[in-house]
């Protein structure tokens, strides 16, 4: 298939995709969220945005691209994201990663928030708020009184439909399955037809908001754990480095972060960052 312009399409469709179209829309993802497209994603491209363009009652990608350029399409840079990224997320995704929590982390983070001390954590790509329930359900497990103190746990996504499933809390029985019975039977609350709603001490500990981890970052407090995984994965390596440059100062001096299995943290961040166990690592005390 070709464009009136006589551009070969790079997938066969009612559409036609050009490759400039896709450099296009490429840069303009990388530019607002810092994912790095190759052209091997030339068929997912299409299949995601071509419900967008139907949806808009565009004729073709030059349309798309023309409507997500400059400061009026904003708002679609934000659906684009959204259709292109995949929120696979899970409780108690990686457990390791809990059980280091729980058994390595939270022992001096109770005794601190017991002590009238201040605690905080971030799940930094949160998707639907699975693994921010995760981390509060594992803090509630060392320390039950947590949402009376001064316990906060920052979730953050760069697409708002996310971030609202995460504050709604609702799941399914199946969904919250990977999770420890006894722990998610406690917290959640029977809300029917199979689905269950995170209680009040859930709602108390964790905050949703929109946040773009190439954009501003407003948090002015430190962070004792941060959870950034499967996330950087998407990034160029030097956005990936950015990134984790940017965690070290808003992190304690021993605080832990957690990144997804396949990932490595890169860049200045490596030299300050020690390893504590898998895809684990700590901020050294002299940081």
């Amino acid at each position: 298939m070709t464009s009136a312009a006589g551009a070969s399409s790079m997938v066969e469709g009612e559409f036609v995709l050009t490759p400039e179209d896709f450099r296009h829309i490429a840069h303009t993802l990388h530019a607002y969220a810092g994912i790095a497209l190759g052209e091997g994603k030339a068929a997912l491209v299409y299949s995601r945005l071509a419900k967008r363009l139907r949806a808009l009652g565009l004729r073709s990608f030059r349309e798309y691209c023309a409507l997500i350029e400059g400061v009026e399409g904003i708002d679609e840079r934000q659906l684009m994201t959204a259709a292109l990224t995949t929120n696979v997320t899970r409780f108690y995704r990686e457990p390791h990663h809990f059980d280091h929590l729980r058994d390595q982390v939270m022992p001096k983070l109770a005794a601190r928030a017991r002590a009238g001390g201040r605690v905080r954590l971030w799940s930094a790509a949160c998707s639907n708020g699975q693994e921010p329930y995760s981390m509060a359900l594992t803090v509630l497990q060392t320390l039950p009184e947590a949402a009376d103190l001064d316990v906060k746990i920052l979730a953050t996504d760069i697409d708002p439909n996310m971030v609202a499933q995460g504050h709604d809390g609702t799941y399914s029985e199946e969904a919250l399955e990977p999770a420890p019975v006894t722990l998610w039977r406690k917290y959640f609350d029977r809300a029917g037809g199979g689905q269950w709603t995170a209680g009040s001490q859930l709602k108390r500990l964790v905050s949703f908001k929109e946040l773009n981890l190439i954009g501003d970052w407003p948090m002015k407090g430190k962070f004792d754990v941060i959870f950034c995984r499967n996330v950087v994965i998407y990034f160029d390596d030097a956005t990936q480095e950015k990134v984790w440059n940017r965690f070290t100062p808003l992190m304690n001096p021993g605080a832990t972060l957690y990144i997804g299995h396949s990932e490595r943290v890169s860049g200045g961040a490596a030299s300050r960052l020690i390893t504590s166990g898998l895809t684990t690592y700590q901020l050294g005390t002299g940081a």
